[in-house]
């Protein structure tokens, strides 16, 4: 080969290797298809295309996509609210990632003041038996007065309050 002929052939190659770099830089869109495979374009993926399937796509203004001047208007008729939105941007992905782990922590929480609740409740229960307990078991009761002296209970307040345990349970524990 003389000189002439490995320039041509180095230019050659330059130029192929050039050109093989530029393609994927145009594909500004990535998404996976329903099969799994990985699909690179310059446009934006179809509808059926979920969200969440789109790896990469263009930022907010690039060559070749309208404006919101250029774009067309909405219908007379339509809002503007039913139009179908293109694939969220990684900022919106974010946003709604962040809601989703703020709902989460918030329903975790409620969870586990429902079940502080409950065990407080279950508590109490146990507490009401055993003292409806001691009260039909017949045991002496006793309460405290306003000076601070000790009573016993008699039978009919013990039957009054035997009345008012069994109510209580039956309300709050099932």
């Amino acid at each position: 080969m003389n000189r002439a002929t490995h320039r041509i052939f180095f230019a050659t190659v330059a130029a192929a290797l050039v050109v093989a770099y530029a393609i994927p830089a145009s594909a500004q869109w990535a998404w996976r298809d329903e099969t799994g495979r990985t699909v690179y374009s310059d446009r934006p993926p179809p509808a059926s295309v979920k969200s969440e399937q789109i790896l990469r796509q263009p930022s907010a203004q690039s060559f070749g996509t309208p404006s919101p001047a250029n774009a067309p208007a909405p219908d007379a008729k339509s809002d503007g609210k039913d139009a179908p939105k293109g694939p969220k941007t990684l900022a919106e992905r974010e946003m709604e990632f962040r809601k989703r782990q703020q709902e989460s922590a918030e329903a975790e929480k409620k969870q586990s003041e429902e079940q502080a609740r409950n065990e407080q409740r279950a508590a109490e229960c146990e507490r009401m038996r055993g003292y409806l307990k001691a009260l039909e078991d017949g045991q002496r009761i006793a309460r405290t007065d306003e000076q601070g002296n000790r009573e016993y209970i008699d039978d009919a307040q013990r039957a009054r309050e035997v009345t008012r345990v069994r109510d209580g349970l039956s309300r709050s524990c099932s």
